[in-house]
């Protein structure tokens, strides 16, 4: 592989930088396919000595190959290809419906008729209006004010205190963290987050070109001592956390906690955001992290997983110093956020029927978390009756990549924890259920059934690796 990667740099024209030369030479390898996902590249010093370039040349390559997120590097153990996460996650979520499947790969909500009825109404009423300035200006940034307004009113049921000055309308909560993180980090910044986190994060910062690292976790979240310790001996700019019904672990953090973090990341300077997408669907809340440390919080929540899947429009809530920064980030990464879809949250807000649509939500997912309970309780290591998902711990005879092809080949998805892997993360022996298959309750109970009758059986002798 290193003579494609010599005859790239012996054919350089004068003033060209050599490690962008073997960027590109590495780089052009592992899209076409001539350097496989997980292969271990050579060290280096092994690079250096061969190519007669200095180990600093070859740092700087690796180092920008890593962050465009073509590689991984380990300490101790060296650099691997990796896919880019968006391969990844396509590969372990479905991005499209297939008919014979029960598709408990994705965290959504249960869509009803009421959902669709809801819609349809206000369409309607929409179409009739002359005056419709959320289709016709494109000058508020932030949002425009009422929509702001009707922001605030649904923060402080989430126990969040802002004002318009700090409250940024977005395309929904990942959009929302995005713009939080490029606010504060620069590359080469150290931000943590639960050793299993959502894959947007991760991402994030393969695109933003920061270092995430995990922090050791329980059925209580993120473990107050590892966060201080990290800390304590490393620059930390952010702490990326989901209180609120982790994805995937469905870790609910109590207060006690939160307010250990949030003393933490006071002592040390630490900016906290805060992934709020499924706190909606709790009815009774702890206060949110940033309510204990307003200068360095921001608090990111939409209504996708609790109102509408296509309702993609969040709100952002940025310490008032960090306010304009944020602003301007989302000016240049959309213009704004799409105003017709914030006019809906807005209106739903105002009358109750996102409210509403909530409540239906919260039965539906009891039924099935019902379901889920009963087939699977032996199981369970992570559930709540309102959450989207439930994880599941694995049968000792069974190994997870066998299991979920098994599962596959009786026409039902799950999701492995393998898209959530912090960097340095061991690979648990678990997997995600999500609950809101678009099927009937009929189907999805005899689906979850099947999974059940499945972690029961012993694999055949060949599936073992």
């Amino acid at each position: 592989m290193m003579e494609r990667w010599g005859e790239a740099l012996a054919q350089a024209r004068s003033g060209e930088s050599k490690y962008k030369i073997l960027v590109q030479a590495i780089g052009a390898d592992i899209e076409t396919g001539k350097l496989p996902d997980g292969l271990r590249l050579p060290t280096q010093r092994d690079v250096s000595r061969q190519l007669g370039i200095s180990v600093q040349t070859v740092t700087n390559a690796y180092k920008e190959l890593e962050q465009h997120g073509l590689i991984r590097c380990e300490v101790g153990r060296g650099s691997f290809v990796a896919k880019p996460v968006t391969q990844n996650v396509a590969s372990y979520m479905l991005d499209r419906a297939e008919r014979s499947l029960v598709d408990f790969s994705t965290a959504r909500i249960i869509h009803t008729p009421e959902h669709d009825h809801a819609w349809r109404e206000m369409c309607a009423r929409l179409a009739t209006e002359d005056d419709q300035p959320w289709m016709r200006d494109c000058r508020p940034i932030a949002g425009f004010e009422y929509h702001r307004s009707a922001a605030l009113e649904w923060l402080s049921g989430l126990g969040v205190a802002a004002s318009l000055d700090n409250v940024l309308i977005t395309n929904g909560t990942a959009h929302a963290i995005f713009i939080a993180l490029a606010s504060l980090v620069s590359p080469g910044d150290v931000v943590l987050a639960e050793n299993l986190t959502d894959h947007g994060v991760i991402g994030t910062a393969q695109v933003l070109g920061f270092t995430l690292k995990g922090l050791d976790c329980d059925e209580h979240g993120i473990q107050p001592a590892h966060f201080e310790d990290m800390c304590s001996n490393e620059r930390i700019r952010a702490l990326v956390c989901t209180p609120n019904l982790n994805n995937p672990t469905v870790s609910l953090m109590p207060d006690s906690r939160r307010r250990a973090i949030a003393r933490i990341a006071e002592r040390f300077g630490v900016y906290v955001i805060e992934d709020d997408v499924y706190g909606p669907l709790l009815q009774q809340r702890h206060p949110p992290i940033i309510s204990h440390i307003p200068e360095l919080g921001f608090h990111c929540t939409s209504f996708t997983k609790s109102v509408l899947s296509g309702l993609r429009i969040g709100y952002l809530t940025a310490p008032r110093r960090m306010a304009l920064r944020a602003d301007s980030i989302l000016r240049v990464n959309s213009w704004m956020a799409a105003p017709l879809l914030a006019e809906v949250a807005t209106r739903w807000i105002g009358d109750g029927t996102a409210q509403a649509l909530i409540e239906l939500q919260l039965k539906r997912l009891a039924t099935r978390h019902d379901m889920v309970r009963d087939a699977l309780g032996s199981y369970l290591i992570g559930q709540h009756p309102h959450a989207l998902s439930a994880w599941l711990g694995l049968p000792y005879h069974w190994q997870l990549d066998s299991l979920l092809k098994q599962l596959r080949l009786r026409d039902i998805a799950v999701t492995s924890p393998d898209p959530f892997l912090v960097l340095g993360t061991q690979r648990p022996s678990c997997l995600r259920i999500c609950i809101g298959a678009e099927v009937s309750d009929v189907r999805a109970e005899s689906a979850i059934r099947t999974i059940a009758d499945v972690f029961e059986q012993y694999p055949q002798v060949n599936d073992f690796r």
